[in-house]
């Protein structure tokens, strides 16, 4: 795994609130490689921008109403039916 990169603007940070950070930017995209974090510090709020290497984009993206979706597996029943039914456009 390779070293992020941390620039921090705005003030300092533990070490303790860093790795939580760095944690949550793992997390958020498992399937991607982490390398940097720029850390925007305004107050008691953090602006927090992730960097990934390579970062994936999916495959395929389709429209379900006013929604526009990835993946036809995270709806919920009711968006499935909606999606199932809608009728393509002749134009």
């Amino acid at each position: 795994m390779q070293e992020v990169k941390v620039t921090i603007n705005g003030g300092m940070i533990s070490d303790q609130e860093l790795q939580e950070y760095i944690l949550r930017g793992r997390r958020n995209q498992p399937r991607n490689e982490l390398v940097g974090i720029t850390i925007t510090l305004d107050g008691d709020f953090a602006d927090i921008d992730y960097k990934y290497a390579n970062p994936l984009m999916p495959q395929r993206f389709s429209m379900c109403g006013d929604m526009i979706i990835e993946n036809f597996e995270n709806l919920n029943k009711a968006k499935q039916a909606e999606y199932l039914d809608r009728v393509p456009n002749e134009v």
